[in-house]
Parts: structure tokens; sequence; C-alpha cells
């Protein structure tokens, strides 16, 4: 039986990719497979073991982006002193930065389940690429209330994927700022990810949307340490307030850049309390009995302007850390304050080629629990070029230069280089149907 049905998905898997992109399938009572985008309805069928499901439609849809990633970190003196040769290794080789294969089941017009699958291998990982993982599985539920529908499961946290959707469209070579962590090809200050297990309510109206949510507070990579893990008391509230200034909010997020004129002004933020084991000694946590846990909390501002031309963005964001109380006495932070900058621009000379700028600014300051003396700061800054040509509306071709320096004070040290600054150049491949 278990072979039958692999057999008949990857039946489903192959016909699918065999089809135009972003066809929809449908099933009848007969356990037919079939798509109207054909004049005849293109009809799949097996009628050994006919294909069987409770919803009326499935939607199937893609997103992959591949590149080859060149990153030679800074060669500098570290806070340790001398010459830290070993940053001066250059990483080479291709990577697949992204590899979703998502599904719809609609059970109605506007209600359905969404199951996104993603599988990566980046030269900052070192997972193999057996590593499949569930990046969303959600119901979505239409008018639960006036203007406003909800994600339950595994859904979209507020923030970011709006910004990749009307501000910064270039996840596929640099991930928005508040979720750039220290990697071979990154650096930044790690706040947030962009999915959690809970419940997010988005409202959506011509003037006006938001995405309040309620979450677990560990994201989606249940394995990384984050502002809520194991030793959990409490949830983390999420939003994001948006005002339409221009444009139609209703169409946020699938707006053709290329074509509309929108501003929109946001607000947003998360409160992650209660979450640290303050019970929690060192030895537990150097044994790894225990994570080292901290409590979080951010508030942001952002606008962004577009017209067919060009786009021009820009955030600010105030973030803080209150780490567990027994450990804060013998660690070297007990809390950590971030303060942080985004500008971003596109400008499109010419049709279907559009030259991409961005600069990052970032600090984070530790103190420990006597005095509030301050035992270290980072300061880094980032500035990323590229140049974009959009082949058809499936497939984009991109070349980008990354630029970091991450300097490190310590006491009363002038600052080191931290180990981050880095160069990185890639050329990347974005596939979307």
């Amino acid at each position: 039986m278990r072979k039958i049905v692999l057999s008949t998905i990857a039946a489903l898997a192959v016909s699918v990719t065999s089809l135009a992109a972003s066809q929809q399938f449908y099933v009848n009572e007969d356990g037919q497979v079939f798509t109207t985008s054909a004049p005849d309805r293109i009809a799949i069928e097996n009628k050994e073991t006919p294909v069987f499901m409770k919803g009326i439609k499935l939607e199937f849809s893609g997103t992959h982006y591949f590149g080859l990633t060149s990153a030679t970190p800074a060669t500098k003196e570290s806070v340790t002193g001398g010459d830290q040769s070993k940053y001066a290794d250059t990483s080479t080789g291709f990577e697949m930065r992204r590899n979703y294969v998502q599904v719809k089941a609609f059970f109605n017009d506007k209600d359905y389940f969404r199951v996104t699958m993603d599988t990566t291998k980046e030269l900052a990982s070192t997972t193999s690429y057996a590593n499949i993982y569930a990046k969303y599985a959600y119901l979505y539920l239409d008018e639960v209330l006036p203007f406003t529908g909800t994600e339950i499961g595994i859904v979209h946290r507020p923030w970011i994927d709006y910004e990749e959707h009307n501000a910064w469209h270039y996840r596929s070579f640099n991930k928005v700022m508040l979720e750039e962590k220290g990697t071979a090809t990154e650096a930044g200050v790690d706040l947030v990810n962009s999915a959690d297990l809970g419940v997010n309510f988005k409202t959506k109206t011509e003037f006006f949307t938001s995405e309040i949510g309620v979450f677990n507070g560990e994201g989606y990579h249940a394995d990384k340490d984050a502002a809520n893990q194991e030793n959990s008391g409490d949830l983390s509230l999420e939003w994001r307030l948006t005002g339409h200034l221009l444009g139609d909010g209703k169409k946020v997020g699938k707006n053709d850049r290329t074509k509309a004129t929108y501003a929109h002004i946001s607000t947003y933020g998360l409160i992650s309390k209660n979450h640290k084991d303050d019970s929690a000694t060192v030895n537990q946590v150097a044994t790894g009995a225990l994570k080292s846990e901290y409590d979080r909390s951010f508030y942001g501002v952002h606008a962004v302007y577009n017209q067919p031309e060009f786009l021009i963005a820009a955030q600010y964001v105030m973030a803080k850390d209150d780490a567990q109380d027994d450990l804060a006495t013998t660690t070297a932070w007990a809390k950590r304050d971030y303060k942080a900058f985004s500008i971003n621009g596109e400008y499109r000379p010419i049709k279907d080629w559009t030259l991409i700028g961005r600069y990052d600014n970032y600090t984070m300051d530790d103190t420990n629990m006597a005095g509030d003396d301050m035992t270290s700061s980072v300061a880094g800054s980032k500035i990323i070029a590229g140049l974009a040509y959009k082949m058809n509306k499936n497939i984009s071709f991109i070349g980008s230069g990354k630029f970091i320096d991450e300097q490190t004070t310590v006491a009363a040290l002038d600052g080191f280089d931290s180990g981050q600054s880095k160069n990185v150049y890639m050329l990347t491949t974005e596939v979307k149907w």
C-alpha cells in the first residue's frame, strides 16, 4: 500500500512539472485530476489507484534560488590580538539558497490549507541536501473578523514577509536586516526569522493593513537559540501596522512594482517575555542540559515609496535582550541593546533591468549586572550593490557584491575586527512558477 501511495504522489509530481507553470488542478468524483488551462481539459487518470481528496482545488507553485558565491573574510587584527589568518580563507561554491515547493488545497474560493517544504544548502550551512523541513504549514480562514483573515499553524511572522514583498525583493542573495546573522556570507543583528508556530491575524483595507500574531517564539528552526525555547513561560506577541498613503492596501504584496505607484508607512514590533529559565546554572548550559536563553523585545518604523522608475525604502529599529539572571553574574553580559537602520533602493533605467543598492548600520551594546557597566560593543556596516535582469516572469538573473565591516570594542580597549568583516560576491538565478 505504501508503494502505491508513493507511486501516486510521484506520478502527480512528474505530471505537474511537465505542464505550464501556475496551472490549477482539480479532482472530480471519479478520482481524475485535471486542469482547465487547455481547451479540452487535460486529464491525469490512474485507473488502478484513483486519487481522492476532500479539497476541491489544488494549486502548485515553487520558488528556487540557486547561486555561485565567493566569500572572503577580512584579514584584520582581532580582539584577541595578532593577525587572524583564519579569517582570510575564501569560501567559494554553488548554493541552493531556497528550494520552495508549495501546495495549497482550497476548500472554497478563499479558505485553504498551505504546505511549503524547503531545502537549502549554503556555504554557511553544515547540513546535507536531505534535510527537508516544513517552512509553512497552516490553515487560512478568510473573514474570521471584518476585513480580517487568520493563519493557524506554522505561519508567517508579521514583519519579514511584508518587507520582502513590498520593499526588499532580493531574499535570493540577502535577507532583510532583522533576519541577518553571523555566517560565512552574512553579519547582522539576527532579531527574528520569518515563520513560527502560532496564529496570525491579517487585516486588509484600502488605507490600512495589519498583522497581529501570537507565537511560541522560537521560530521554525527549533534547534536554534531564540527568544523562547524549552523553558517557555509565555508566548511571543508580534505585530505590523501599515498606513497606505498611495495605492490600495488590499493589493499589499501583490503590486507589480514596474507599473504601480505606492507609499506605505509601517510600525512593527515584538514582545517576548518570561521565557528565560532563571534557575539555570552555568554548568547546565555548558554541558548542554539547558540552553542559554533570554527575553527579547524590539520596535521599528519603516517607510517605502515606489513608482515604475524606482523604489526607495528605509527603516529604524531598537531592540533589547535580557539574559538569564543566574548566568548574568558570571557571563559577559546581562543585557544587550540593539540599534539599527537600513536604506535600500532600486532604479530601473530600461525595461527588465534593475540597479539595486542597500546600506545597513547596526550596534549591539552589552552591559553587566553590576552598575550597568559596558562590557563590549559591536558596530557594523554593510554596503550591497547589485544588477538584476528579468528574463521573463519566471526567471531572473542577478549579480551582486556585499561589503561588511564589523568592529568590536571590549571594555576600555579600542575597536578590533569582530571576525565578521567580509566581502561576498554572488551570481544568482531566481526561478518562480
